[in-house]
This record gives C-alpha cells, structure tokens and sequence, in this order.
C-alpha cells in the first residue's frame, strides 16, 4: 500500500510540475510560481522548480537578484530521486553563469553522475549534455566522434518525447548542431519549438543567430530589431535588450548601435553577456 501512494504522489508531482514548466516556457513566470503555490511546501522537490524559475526569468529579464535568489533555493534544499541530480545541475548552471568554473564543473559532474545510473528519459538526456561537452573538452577531433553522436542521438529522442524538458534538450541540440555547422537542422529545431511557442523572446533570438550564420542577414536584422524594440519596452536594461543591440551593431555595422554599445549601462551589464 505504501508503494501505491508513493507512486501516486510522485504522479501528481510529475503533472503539476509539467503545469509549472509549461508556464515557464510561455514565460509566464507568476502563473508558475502559482502553480508551484499549489504544491506540498513540504516536498522537497518543490524548491527544484522555484530555483528553474528563477534562473529561466534571469535568462529572460536579465535581473541578477533571480540568480541569487535560485542559488539560496536550490543549496539550501535536498530533493530526491531524479529532482536531486537536477538540483546539482541547476547548481552548476548557476555557477557557470557567475563565472565560478570549477565549482561549475564539480557540481555538473555529480548531477551527470546520478543521471548516468538513471533509465529514464529525462535522465539520459541530461546526462547526454554533460558527455557531449565533457567528450568535445577531452577528445578534440576535427569531426564529430561517434560518443558524441550518440550523444546527440540521445538528447534528441529527449527533445522528441519529454513531456517536461522538451524546450531545454531542444536548446542544447541546437547549439550543438550550430557548432558543427549543421544550421539547417538546427533551424527545423528551433521552428517546431517556436510553432508551440511563438512568441518565446530566446527562442527568437536564437532564430535571428542561426538566420545570420546561414548568410540570411535581412531576416536575422529584422528579427533583432522587433526583439530590441520588444525589451525596449519590456526590460530596457536586461541582458536580452543587449544581446539584440550587440547582435545588431555586428549585422548592420551601423554606428547608431554601435554608439549604444559605449554606453555606460551596457559597460555595467557586460560581464554578464552570454
């Protein structure tokens, strides 16, 4: 009987947080931290969610306190099963975005760890991030190996079947297509998650880099500046604001965002640029 409502709560848990992470995805971060309201405080593997809400609004609005805040959630709490090695992971997420490597790569690689004894899906797809990184650091090659491919194999059957981090495995397949100059696949990747979420902000983005690196300047220009005028409006300071005023000073060569560039504001948010 006590395995029975174990498997029930863990169930529930598994569904309500598909509510929370579909929220966050449509970057409606107070819908999910309502959702996340909803769930026993009491189970550990709440916190999880609160730290990747944290962190997703920083990636979005660009606001440094989101880091702290998800650093002191996920550090301070113990979750269990597959929510433990996604709590390191996170950990080491957040490290890398504050510049601590090798606190970074310690916690990555004990998320990668327990991932690596896990049969589920999610779980491997996780850990084909750590091992396709961790095998491009240490077996440079002028081609894509064969663990790396499986790797890649990997993380796509993820990106094709999760029920909760689809959007996340799709992003790293991405980059990694990116990097081995395979842009019109990473293009078809980013068109069917932006089919479910058209007006995710990131994803946008992400389009206009693989558009530019593909010779398709008028499209990718365009796409920059509907989302420098989208932050313009919705977080004018953020990193995202910056990136697309980057990314524009680089396309056009024009100096009107070149200038922008030499601001004091973007001097301060620099270090902080992905």
């Amino acid at each position: 009987m006590k395995k029975i409502l174990l498997i029930l709560v863990q169930t529930v848990f598994a569904s309500n947080a598909e509510s929370v992470l579909e929220r966050i995805y449509k970057t409606e971060y107070s819908e999910a931290f309502k959702e996340i309201s909803k769930l026993p405080q009491n189970d550990s593997n709440t916190c999880v969610l609160k730290g990747i809400v944290f962190i997703s609004r920083f990636d979005d609005l660009g606001d440094t306190l989101d880091l702290d805040s998800a650093l002191s959630v996920l550090t301070k709490c113990q979750a269990g099963d597959f929510w433990e090695p996604l709590r390191r992971y996170e950990i080491g997420l957040l490290n890398s975005i504050l510049g601590n490597t090798i606190k970074s790569i310690k916690e990555t690689r004990e998320a990668a760890l327990i991932f690596a004894k896990r049969e589920d899906l999610d779980s491997k797809a996780f850990y084909s991030i750590y091992g396709y990184y961790s095998d491009a650091l240490t077996n440079w090659l002028p081609f894509v190996s064969s663990k790396r491919k499986t790797y890649m194999a990997d993380l796509k059957i993820g990106f094709e079947q999760s029920k909760m981090f689809s959007p996340v495995f799709g992003n790293s397949l991405i980059w990694m297509l990116y990097d081995n100059k395979k842009h019109s696949a990473a293009l078809e990747i980013v068109n069917s998650i932006l089919e479910k979420y058209p007006e995710h902000p990131v994803f946008t983005q992400t389009k206009a880099d693989i558009l530019f690196k593909m010779g398709r300047v008028e499209e990718a220009v365009s796409i920059y500046k509907q989302s420098e005028a989208f932050y313009a409006k919705r977080s004018p300071n953020s990193i995202r604001y910056w990136c697309a005023v980057a990314n524009l000073a680089k396309m056009t060569k024009d100096n009107f965002w070149k200038e922008k560039l030499q601001s004091k504001e973007y001097q301060a948010i620099k270090r902080w640029m992905p």
